[in-house]
């Protein structure tokens, strides 16, 4: 990437971040490592308390539970805190970890890589890139009952986890000097990508009103089921007393 191309991506960055998709966008991800690191707290509190508990049996059954042993107690339990804290952190997402994610946490995780392909990539793609986000947020409630095994699990995560990244990554495999000049069919690389990413978001929304409307579905035939079973009950029993 050149400087003035450098430049203009810091320039959008900062113009991003004031767009309600950007702070919205950024709520979430703040979240996200809040959420992860009140889990490794919890985590390393209760390894804690069972180290102090541990330590002072150990202490009680060998007879030398004093005030070093004690001093040694809270050392132990200070390094053991930390260590959970540090190594608990949560890998960066990879490329082939977002070919392996759990279906539920496949939009969030392609959330998180996105985030860190932007410095390499266009301005009127990191825009995209906000729009995809929106959507990838609008499609994670109805990928948590999905069985993976569905046609449509299928096609959510060959879109969602191989072929944008794919498109991505291709592009960043284009070197600097190339990606403003036309190519095929007079487009140049960075108007592929731009283009390819408003497709991926294009088929993400209507991934989801697919997977919603079945869930609308669903909804109507049980409210259907409840009316037929209760009401065509009380229309029995109305013509009982009758």
């Amino acid at each position: 990437m050149t400087t003035s191309d450098r430049i203009l991506a810091q320039a959008d960055e900062l113009l991003r971040r004031v767009s309600p998709q950007a702070r919205e966008l950024a709520r979430r991800q703040r979240q996200r490592r809040q959420q992860a690191f009140l889990r490794r707290l919890r985590r390393g509190i209760l390894i804690a308390i069972v180290a102090i508990v541990g330590m002072t049996v150990t202490g009680l059954f060998l007879g030398s539970f004093g005030f070093a042993w004690m001093m040694l107690t809270l050392l132990v339990t200070f390094f053991v805190l930390v260590g959970v804290l540090i190594s608990g952190r949560e890998p960066a997402v990879t490329q082939e970890k977002l070919m392996e994610s759990e279906l539920p946490a496949l939009p969030s995780n392609t959330e998180q890589w996105l985030a860190k392909q932007r410095l390499a990539l266009p301005a009127p793609a990191n825009r995209k890139l906000d729009a995809i986000a929106v959507r990838l947020e609008e499609l994670r409630p109805q990928l948590a009952n999905l069985d993976p095994r569905e046609p449509a699990a299928v096609e959510v995560r060959r879109l969602v986890g191989v072929e944008l990244p794919e498109l991505v990554e291709g592009y960043k495999r284009v070197p600097d000097h190339l990606r403003r000049d036309p190519s095929h069919g007079g487009r140049t690389p960075e108007k592929q990508l731009v283009e390819g990413l408003d497709i991926v978001e294009d088929e993400i929304g209507r991934m989801t009103k697919q997977l919603a409307s079945g869930e609308l579905d669903a909804l109507a035939t049980q409210g259907k089921f409840l009316e037929l079973k209760y009401r065509g009950d009380e229309d029995m029993r109305d013509e009982e007393k009758a």
